[in-house]
């Protein structure tokens, strides 16, 4: 009967919550919708976004409209047709959707960005988890002679485990990969295309399994977060695919941050990683100059808004690896601090975003933190 009633809530909350599809999708799953709302998917429309918006607003408009939507809120079918954003439903609850993320069947890869290829039959969603690929109906499990009865899958749509863009993450490809635009200059430097000889993912990296049921109908130990770990939630579970290697010299130390993902850190505009280091000798704490990753867009040899870019003048980014010089001596005793931290924006991007007085754009997030003795 219990599971009588949630087949039966899911269907009225299809029925009636239409222009908000992933609230049907909270019935079954409350864990992963309570994550996915606080998460950069549900916030990336501008009436979300402060810093999009103040992008939004200070780019050139023209014929094309609010093109921005097709990664920022493809959900929202009439700004795709019309190029015309409006606050609405959709822009506020869902811009990027479950039902939209988990429709993705295909990548197509483009020129100046790629784009997602959607499944087109209605309620067939797919998935990753090991040990299960294979295509699975609502079916009823029995046990104990059929006093037991337990759902094998979801009373309201069909799963799909094959697809391998979800085992890969190279679902998150169609958004997460390059964006260039009218110069043909990539304004995102992420280039992320996953490899089956890749150890890590988007997925293993910004997905980790959490502590919690992901459906109500069929319990789970774990399921994997939908929150997006990264700068906004979970920043120190970055720091796991971070490694400091120090190398001490007789007047000077240096440091190869090495990088185990498959993109450049720190690569979107205005963003900027900072490698902080601190010595306690003995009762004295020398603060060192901090090290800036970042990726200054420019045109003709001046700093310019993304959209205006060809060339960039600065490029601090990690890579596989970046080495970084500290001319300071460290002498036995010492105890040296590494802290590898990033901010959403700059002091500079802020201020040329007219987001200065928001200190949270500029807060300092921290991604992993080590101490060494000598």
């Amino acid at each position: 009967m219990r599971y009588f009633f949630l087949l039966l809530g899911a269907i009225l909350f299809a029925a009636h919550l239409e222009a908000s599809e992933s609230k049907v999708c909270q019935a079954c799953h409350p864990i992963i919708y309570d994550e996915y709302y606080e998460s950069s998917h549900r916030n990336a429309s501008i009436y979300n976004n402060p810093i999009h918006k103040a992008m939004w607003e200070k780019h050139p408009k023209d014929e094309k409209g609010y093109t921005c939507a097709k990664c920022h809120s493809p959900s929202d079918l009439e700004v795709l047709q019309s190029g015309i954003v409006t606050k609405n439903e959709t822009q506020v609850e869902e811009p990027i959707s479950c039902i939209y993320c988990h429709s993705i069947k295909d990548v197509q890869v483009g020129e100046s960005s790629n784009s997602n290829i959607l499944v087109d039959k209605k309620r067939e969603f797919y998935t990753a988890q090991e040990g299960k690929k294979g295509s699975a109906e609502y079916e009823m499990e029995s046990s104990w002679f059929g006093l037991k009865k337990e759902p094998k899958s979801s009373p309201y749509h069909k799963i799909d485990y094959d697809n391998e863009n979800y085992y890969s993450g190279n679902a998150c490809m169609g958004c997460h990969s390059h964006a260039n635009n009218d110069h043909g200059f990539d304004i995102t430097m992420l280039d992320a295309l996953i490899s089956k000889d890749d150890k890590n993912s988007c997925v293993t990296c910004h997905m980790p399994q959490v502590i919690g049921s992901k459906v109500t109908i069929h319990e789970t130990k774990t399921h994997a977060y939908h929150g997006i770990a990264g700068i906004y939630h979970k920043s120190t579970n970055m720091g796991e695919y971070i490694d400091f290697n120090l190398s001490k010299k007789s007047d000077s130390f240096s440091v190869n941050v090495i990088n185990r993902s498959n993109h450049a850190l720190f690569g979107q505009a205005f963003r900027q990683g900072i490698l902080k280091a601190e010595i306690k000798r003995g009762d004295k704490t020398i603060t060192l100059e901090p090290f800036i990753f970042e990726r200054i867009l420019a045109r003709d040899g001046v700093e310019v808004m993304p959209w205006e870019a060809n060339e960039a003048i600065k490029d601090t980014l990690i890579y596989a690896k970046r080495e970084v010089l500290f001319n300071e001596t460290l002498l036995g005793g010492d105890k040296l601090t590494l802290t590898l931290g990033v901010q959403r924006i700059s002091q500079e991007g802020a201020k040329k975003l007219g987001l200065e007085l928001d200190k949270e754009f500029t807060k300092f997030r921290v991604l992993k933190s080590e101490t060494f003795g000598f």
